[in-house]
């Protein structure tokens, strides 16, 4: 077991350690870019090469953001590899971490079994422009409440003051399932997916991580400098913040960056994740130790957005040393695929029917599609989208799928189509249910809401 600021060298041979750069960088060249396109299942655990992921958006008016590679960066001079061709991560400074490469997997990781001082943090993103339900007796608030609480988007997520983050998935209604973990360390750029029961993992890179949360995909998304701004001080939660505003190439990102010393260096950790959705490189000075981003509001070019807010901050002084191990010693490397979203629908049909104090008398449906109860959710385009009923996340649909959704009783519903992170947020209709909703492809290069 090794503290994280020792060097980390797995199953070396005495005496037999060679320093091949060379290999390591022609894995890491290797590793740069995009996955390739995969056939697509009938229920994809992950889908094919994101179609946004290979080009790079038009930047910001008067921004002109350098473009950096993000998986090869400053990796070549810090990756060697053991007698059995396997990856040593030499500790790099706090300045200069390694960026980690998806097509090679991890050292065992060592950590001594102690309790770590650090900070636990309960979180949720926030989607925007939500509709509203309609305004009708039937409408049952009590019901509406109990469901929008079983879809909030939470996350927990543990910092060690040590240079340490654990993300635990806590939402149902998120694109990766309840038990999902993400987990990352200050030497290194980039993330590692764990799946629920830390059976299998999977190395996200640096500029992954937006198409990994918003399109259930691991391809790399170019990664600009970006700009930043501060924009004054605060508080929230009783801390402290300075308030930044960031530019990138996608859009610009509002933050407020809590100063909690017990953080340490796991601060950092979120802060690079945040900035990276952004699509901006993960080496900014913004994020600095002992800071923690506890509000952050995502603005994308094309118009809408999401946010992102710490809703407790719990100083710890117990977490768990053996918890932040990246990987843990049960997972093994998995070089494709997800974890599994079970059909991607949110709620159960009693939570649905719920939502409704009773069913409408109407007529019944003229659409020959519509099935007998509930509703088919058709997503037509290239992108991953959730269906929203009443401002409830009840479905995510992958791209040129559909999915059948049984509960919500005869009746009224506003229906929204949008995109995780609210790159696409489509203008909210009513519908009459049963009903089969279809987003078509079509429609993709209409103007987004927000």
């Amino acid at each position: 077991m090794i503290d994280v600021r020792a060097a980390a060298v797995i199953d070396v041979r005495a005496g037999s350690v060679i320093r091949a750069r060379a290999a390591a960088v022609g894995l890491l060249l290797a590793a740069a870019g995009c996955e390739p396109p995969r056939h697509q299942p009938v229920d994809p655990v992950e889908a094919g090469a994101s179609p946004n992921a290979r080009i790079l958006p038009a930047p910001l008016a008067n921004e002109t953001p350098d473009l950096l590679d993000a998986s090869v960066a400053e990796a070549t001079s810090k990756m060697m590899a053991d007698d059995y061709g396997r990856l040593i991560m030499s500790e790099a400074s706090p300045q200069s971490p390694v960026s980690l490469s998806p097509a090679t997997p991890l050292p065992d990781d060592a950590l001594s079994a102690r309790e770590l001082p650090g900070v636990t943090l309960e979180a949720a993103f926030r989607m925007r422009d939500v509709p509203q339900p309609p305004k009708a007796p039937e409408v049952a608030a009590a019901g509406i409440h109990a469901a929008q609480k079983l879809t909030e988007l939470t996350w927990k997520v543990e910092l060690a003051e040590t240079g340490r983050m654990r993300v635990q998935f806590t939402s149902r209604a998120l694109p990766l399932p309840v038990g999902s973990e993400l987990r990352a360390r200050h030497d290194v750029y980039g993330e590692v997916l764990l799946w629920p029961s830390l059976t299998q993992y999977r190395v996200v890179p640096p500029g992954a991580l937006r198409t990994l949360l918003g399109e259930r995909r691991v391809d790399v998304t170019p990664l600009s400098t970006g700009s930043a701004r501060p924009v004054g001080d605060g508080k929230r939660l009783e801390i402290d913040v300075r308030k930044v505003e960031v530019h990138g190439s996608l859009g610009a990102l509002y933050i407020e960056l809590g100063r909690v010393p017990e953080a340490g260096d796991g601060g950092p950790l979120l802060c690079r994740a945040l900035l990276e959705i952004l699509g901006v490189d993960p080496k900014s000075p913004e994020c600095v130790a002992g800071e923690v981003p506890l509000y952050a509001s995502y603005a994308w070019q094309g118009g809408g957005g999401i946010a992102f807010e710490v809703t407790s901050v719990a100083r710890r002084a117990d977490l768990i040393s053996t918890d932040m191990l990246m990987p843990p010693p049960s997972a093994a490397y998995a070089a494709a695929g997800l974890p599994s979203a079970q059909g991607g629908v949110f709620l159960t049909r009693d939570e649905l029917a719920a939502i409704r104090a009773e069913p409408l008398q109407m007529p019944a449906s003229v659409d020959p599609g519509a099935p007998g109860e509930g509703f088919v959710a058709v997503n037509q385009t290239d992108a991953l989208l959730y269906l929203l009923v009443d401002g409830i996340p009840a479905v995510a649909v992958p791209p040129t799928s559909e999915r059948y959704v049984v509960g919500p009783l005869r009746g009224r519903y506003v229906v929204q189509w949008r995109t995780f992170l609210g790159e696409r947020i489509e203008p909210p209709q009513t519908v009459e249910m049963p009903a089969r909703i279809v987003r078509s492809g079509a429609e993709a290069g209409a103007a987004d809401g927000g």
